[in-house]
């Protein structure tokens, strides 16, 4: 059967009306939720749910083909540890089971760069007993996991286990995208200031995408022929740096070790398993809009 409705958690922050629109222009019937709705937000359909209880999450998926799951806490420092931990784990837990459980077609969701080690070289959102080191080699991949430094990339990492196990129980095919960090074309403006300094965005080496490939990347996870429960960075092509990914990496993690070939500002959060899963090719480089 074909997926054509599809609902989309998280659907009014930055990732999730970026997802609405990229379904809605391929003909997708789309159930937009979020817990947080502005007047805006409800004019547009958006439906308020809270995800950390069962029968709410319950109740948007029902009648679904799919869900595109982008609802959680963001990232680390916006809530206490525990806070993060818990709602992350409860809101991923009840949407996966509530697919199963109502027989969904697929399931695509928002897991996170973070679960691969960051922040590489310390950085001010790592926990206590954080590693805080370097990268072990460069590109980082897939493989470079589980290395969480935060409560928020431990709740992510405890998520792509309980999402593996309801795919082998239920037999939905789940992709789980490690997002780097999303861009929108306005922030653009702000890569010049970093140029001088590669520290400053040392901690996901240098890494960002676009807010729409990140919509291309949750429709692509609807559409590929896939199985099981499947992982993959998603980034954009390039760095935020205007000066070779390989030179960025001698400066500042000298000891780490390149595993191949890196071309010029080529992204050093490897979207080679993105590529051959979902065909994901990102669309949008900063260095367009500059």
């Amino acid at each position: 059967m074909a997926i054509r409705r599809v609902c989309v958690t998280g659907a009014a922050g930055k990732a999730g009306r970026a997802a609405v629109i990229e379904l809605r222009e391929h003909g997708y019937d789309v159930i937009p939720t979020d817990t947080e709705v502005s007047r805006d937000d409800a004019d547009n359909g958006v439906l308020r749910a809270d995800l950390t209880d069962y029968g709410q999450a319950t109740e948007v998926l029902r009648g679904t083909d799919a869900v595109v799951h982008l609802a959680n806490i963001p990232a680390p420092g916006r809530l206490t540890p525990a806070v993060t931990f818990n709602a992350n784990v409860t809101m991923n837990f009840n949407v996966f089971h509530a697919a199963a459980a109502l027989g969904l077609q697929r399931v695509a969701w928002a897991s996170s760069e973070t679960t691969l080690g960051l922040p590489f070289g310390g950085g001010k959102e790592q926990e206590p007993g954080g590693a805080g080191v370097a990268p072990q080699y460069a590109p980082v991949d897939e493989e470079h996991f589980p290395l969480p430094n935060t409560t928020y990339a431990l709740s992510k990492v405890t998520s792509e286990t309980i999402a593996a196990q309801i795919a082998g129980w239920s037999g939905i095919p789940f992709t789980g995208f490690r997002i780097s960090n999303i861009m929108e074309p306005h922030d653009y403006e702000r890569f010049g200031s970093w140029q001088s300094d590669p520290h400053l965005r040392k901690w996901n080496l240098w890494g960002y995408i676009d807010v729409r490939d990140v919509a291309l990347a949750c429709r692509l996870g609807l559409e590929a022929d896939i199985t099981g429960a499947n992982n993959v960075i998603i980034a954009a092509a390039d760095t935020v740096m205007d000066r070779p990914s390989r030179d960025l990496l001698a400066e500042v993690f000298p000891a780490t070790a390149v595993k191949r070939e890196i071309i010029e500002f080529e992204t050093l959060l490897a979207i080679d398993g993105a590529r051959e899963l979902l065909g994901y090719e990102p669309r949008h480089s900063w260095r367009d809009h500059v």
